[in-house]
């Protein structure tokens, strides 16, 4: 049987050091944009339910038992769910159209919805919160390159944050709520970057020749997980805020992916290729 050392303890939400690594999926089917939930007992994650739809769906971490986050979603792909800090709400991309899409703001108090929506065809991408749980943070090709934007969970207040060249993607807001970390492709591959909320003070955290993508900021404001490709395949690694002392995390000749922190920032969740079947892994970050 996989893995039967999972321990959630009821005084705590850190995960237990009886394993460096736990599988929490087994049914092989493509995945993407894991996040732990509910204090870090659960994690709502993405998967292909069928080629043409997408669902987003939650696992208990103790029983290993997944179910659909939204009962009512019919055919609309859901993707890159992002809970609020204060768990009030859940913002994720909604596709609605061949090649196009619009961020969707739930309250989940309220079960009510804002739809954030742009001029042009395309779809907006990455979206997070802010640790005050009052600002979403998310990319949009509006006009030329897709660049970052900011919103309120109400629809209002729209703004553009970044105004550069290449793609701009996968933003994190760092916990103290003042930097923004995230990647874009000016120098003809993903490097990671940082700049303040309001798009100054850029600057630049790593430099390689191949993809830097997907960062995300511990929670302690410590450390970023990343992807990159820079050992010639898809893995995780962590580095300091600064972008020094970088350290690769998984090693695979396969694809492992999309890393998210635990909030006891002693963990990571990622999806990983074995053998062609894509699945959860939760992995301790030896540093």
């Amino acid at each position: 049987m996989i893995q039967k050392v999972w321990l959630i303890l009821a005084c705590t939400t850190s995960l237990c050091a009886a394993a460096d690594l736990q599988q929490i999926t087994t049914d092989g089917t493509n995945k993407r944009d894991p996040r732990f939930v509910d204090g870090g007992n659960a994690v709502v994650y993405c998967y292909d339910e069928t080629p043409d739809l997408i669902r987003m769906m939650k696992i208990e971490i103790g029983d290993k038992q997944a179910e659909p986050v939204f009962a009512d979603s019919g055919n609309k792909h859901h993707i890159e769910p992002r809970h609020s800090p204060d768990g009030k709400y859940v913002v994720f991309t909604e596709c609605t159209g061949n090649l196009s899409a619009r961020l969707v703001i739930r309250d989940l108090q309220q079960n009510k919805d804002a739809y954030i929506t742009h001029s042009g065809r395309g779809g907006t991408r990455s979206p997070c919160f802010a640790p005050s749980s009052d600002l979403v943070v998310y990319a949009f090709a509006e006009t030329g390159p897709q660049q970052l934007w900011s919103v309120k969970p109400d629809g209002s207040d729209k703004k553009q944050l970044t105004e550069c060249e290449g793609i701009s993607n996968w933003p994190t807001v760092t916990p103290d709520g003042k930097r923004v970390v995230f990647s874009n492709s000016r120098e003809d591959n993903y490097e990671i970057y940082t700049m303040n909320l309001d798009g100054s003070e850029e600057q630049r955290l790593t430099q390689n020749h191949l993809m830097d993508i997907r960062p995300a900021v511990s929670p302690d404001g410590s450390r970023i997980a990343f992807t990159s490709t820079r050992d010639g395949n898809y893995d995780v690694y962590v580095m300091d805020i600064d972008g020094k002392n970088v350290k690769r995390i998984t090693h695979s000749d396969e694809r492992e992916d999309y890393p998210a922190w635990h909030p006891d920032g002693q963990h990571l969740v990622y999806v990983a290729e074995h053998g062609g079947r894509f699945d959860l892994f939760v992995s301790k970050v030896q540093l």
